[in-house]
């Protein structure tokens, strides 16, 4: 009788843990791919980072000396991979799109869309979508790593040397 209650306790112990563990090496498998594609991608353009940050479903690592960002995202369609070339950017600033939904009596707002809008020297703008609640539910500090790498990008962008050029 004794051995009954084992096999069952080890079995019901065995159905708890085992799906946990595999989500933990899920995890960790789609954390790998990331880092594979942005180590990948930082080798092909010769990157070497000074500050690299990982949340969520993103990696931003920043190349002082060449001014290079490299940004990857998992996304559902794919790995992407971007290189922002800090001299084309004048200025970056945070794009929170967020939604008011009344609960109990209260508003609340909750967050739709985090993106990084960099603007260009010829114009244009670059948008990097850092968080989009389509993609991923899951929040992992986003506006704080959004805020933190815009003062980033704007601290390399104010500090920059001008080169006068002589007559």
């Amino acid at each position: 009788m004794k051995l009954d209650i084992i096999i069952v306790d080890f079995a019901l112990v065995a159905a708890i843990f085992v799906p946990y563990l595999l989500f933990i090496l899920i995890g960790r498998k789609a954390v790998k791919k990331l880092k594979e594609k942005f180590s990948e991608v930082a080798k092909k353009h010769q990157l070497s980072f000074d500050e690299k940050t990982i949340w969520n479903n993103n990696i931003v690592g920043l190349d002082r000396k060449s001014a290079k960002i490299l940004f990857v995202q998992k996304r559902k369609s794919g790995i992407l991979a971007e290189i922002i070339d800090l001299r084309e950017v004048t200025k970056s600033e945070v794009l929170k799109h967020v939604q008011t939904v009344k609960v109990d009596q209260r508003t609340e707002d909750i967050l739709q869309k985090l993106e990084l809008r960099l603007q260009l020297h010829n114009g244009c703008e670059q948008i990097l979508g850092l968080y989009d609640c389509e993609e991923s539910y899951a929040q992992d500090y986003e506006l704080k790593n959004a805020e933190k790498w815009n003062a980033i990008i704007n601290s390399v962008v104010v500090f920059r040397p001008t080169i006068n050029s002589a007559a």
